[in-house]
């Protein structure tokens, strides 16, 4: 089963994969496919390289990935897989939606909080020592054995739902023991980090090129160059699809869209009407789709 791809919009960043459920999960292996593009998607995503020699790049930081090691990429963030062509490249992937991951009864069980962890620890690969490993790669082998040969057996649904919540609360536990080992980075541009950082932060705030310029001591040719080179995408369309994504979110949780609007960052309704429309092929409204 492979994801499918939707089409951007002339002008849009790329947007791949889809997730009408819960969750799915996806077994894939390929030789010599690429380079892949990079793309980002509306909902989590997790990783597990089986096998292949890979670097992983998300929002400009790269990670150089050896087999059983968990990549954890948070909705709207900028990836791509660059694996060794000549060497199979094996995963497994688990789509999450964001509803399903929020806490149900407080804090204590929001699921995303390995994503935010990953975030603060400034690295979003991890590569775990045996003991924490093996029960997370049994409970994925026994989730995907439910969502394949057994998915007709008795209350298969039912099963599969509580060894994905299994999974994500071993993960969680395992992510936040002082033994997580997170994996360093490639090699950065600091100024584009910086600036990737400073965008994220800002986005409710005018963002031009000559004041990003000043934010990371480039000249706007240099910053946009070097900008395209380490995410994929030019600085204008990476600020509208960040702003379009945290506009979703603040729909999900109930904010009205003129709110969200101007929240985001947008100088008018028009303009962000037009961008959704484009970017999700409907109108804004309140809840999370699918």
């Amino acid at each position: 089963m492979n994801p499918s791809q939707t089409a951007p919009a002339p002008g849009a960043a790329p947007v791949r994969g889809y997730l009408h459920e819960d969750f799915r999960l996806f077994h894939l292996k390929d030789l010599g496919k690429g380079p892949y593009e990079y793309h980002y998607h509306d909902f989590l995503k997790i990783m597990i390289l089986i096998e292949g020699k890979v670097r992983y790049t998300i929002e400009g930081r790269s990670y150089d990935l050896a087999p059983w090691d968990i990549v954890l990429v948070d909705r709207g963030q900028i990836h791509r897989p660059d694996p060794d062509p000549r060497i199979p490249y094996e995963r497994i992937l688990l789509y999450l939606s964001p509803v399903f991951l929020s806490p149900s009864k407080g804090e204590e069980n929001d699921l995303s909080l390995c994503f935010r962890t990953a975030q603060y620890r400034h690295s979003q690969a991890l590569r775990f020592h045996e003991k924490e490993r093996l029960p997370l790669i049994s409970l994925i082998n026994q989730l995907e054995q439910a969502q394949t040969t057994e998915k007709e057996a008795f209350a298969s649904s039912l099963l599969s739902r509580l060894l994905c919540l299994e999974f994500l609360i071993r993960l969680n536990r395992a992510c936040l023991t002082p033994a997580a080992s997170y994996l360093t980075t490639g090699a950065l541009d600091y100024r584009i980090s910086g600036l990737l950082s400073y965008i994220s932060d800002h986005l409710d705030e005018p963002l031009s090129i000559s004041h990003l310029s000043a934010v990371c001591s480039l000249s706007p040719y240099h910053m946009m160059r070097v900008f395209k080179e380490a995410t994929g995408f030019t600085i204008g369309n990476y600020i509208t699809q960040k702003r379009l994504a945290k506009a979703r979110e603040l729909l999900s949780l109930g904010v009205n869209a003129t709110t969200a609007c101007y929240q985001c960052g947008f100088q008018n309704y028009s303009t962000f009407l037009r961008a959704y429309k484009r970017r999700y092929k409907s109108l804004p409204k309140n809840g999370w789709p699918g």
